[in-house]
């Protein structure tokens, strides 16, 4: 998951959980936070626990994140792996985030609004080494249509928590749980038909340190056997290659058609 989709993502997170965006460029994000990201984010339970005591006015912090890891900026760096980033998504998940959005149109224009279901999904390569892919797609719930990439899309629209005035929904014809089967089945085709060159190595590492487990132990004693099969296992859950994928979060976003 390279940095530009580390960045979008972030937006996309704080947008869809209320935050108050100050500035943002294609690096750095400055944010206000919700009393309720506050609470979840920033670790100050005894300052909310003193204000709910007193009824003192609440002041949320503000976030100032950056996607540049050699950014001098002072602010928080933020990277695939990073705490905080984890953060963000244990946030979405622990949340059971799914959010509803709408497209802005122009006003008291009577234009249709077409329901997209999104989803956010993990893809996690594993062996001997992880690597972790951020993904998104998007189905059209009329007519099928399938979007990869689809918070590129998301980027480019001003969607919002309530729909304007004088646009309509259009029903969907798919429902949301056929739309998620198209997702997983989309990427399932995808990485069946992808050669996996790490897959292989694993698999070549695996077979070589067997070889090497065998022949340390062919003149062991007959009470040594337990132990080889305890480091064959080992060898086994070290390098055998997998492939995970997680759905993080998701929504249904009413687009128009253009």
């Amino acid at each position: 998951m390279n940095q530009a989709k580390v960045h979008r993502y972030i937006e996309r997170y704080l947008t869809t959980s209320g935050a108050q965006f100050l500035s943002r460029s294609p690096e750095d994000i400055e944010v206000q936070l919700t009393r309720e990201l506050d609470e979840e984010l920033m670790n100050r339970p005894f300052y909310w626990h003193y204000l709910d005591k007193t009824g003192a006015t609440p002041q949320p912090m503000q976030m100032r994140m950056t996607t540049n890891v050699e950014s001098t900026t002072g602010f928080e760096k933020i990277h695939f792996g990073s705490p905080r980033l984890h953060q963000f998504f244990s946030s979405a998940l622990n949340k059971g985030r799914f959010t509803r959005l709408y497209e802005q149109t122009a006003p008291h224009s009577r234009t249709a609004l077409y329901p997209w279901l999104c989803l956010n999904v993990r893809i996690s390569y594993t062996c001997h080494r992880r690597r972790d892919e951020l993904r998104s797609f998007g189905v059209q719930l009329i007519n099928g249509e399938t979007v990869d990439n689809f918070m590129d899309v998301l980027r480019k629209r001003n969607v919002q928590s309530s729909i304007p005035e004088m646009a309509f929904k259009m029903a969907g014809l798919i429902q949301p749980k056929s739309a998620v089967a198209r997702i997983k089945q989309y990427v399932l085709k995808e990485l069946s038909s992808t050669k996996h060159a790490w897959a292989d190595e694993a698999v070549r590492r695996m077979e070589e340190d067997l070889l090497l487990l065998d022949r340390f132990y062919q003149d062991q004693e007959a009470s040594d056997q337990e132990a080889y099969q305890l480091e064959q296992m080992a060898i086994k859950e070290q390098y055998q290659p997998a492939i995970e994928l997680n759905f993080i979060n998701g929504g249904v976003f009413y687009l128009q058609s253009s």
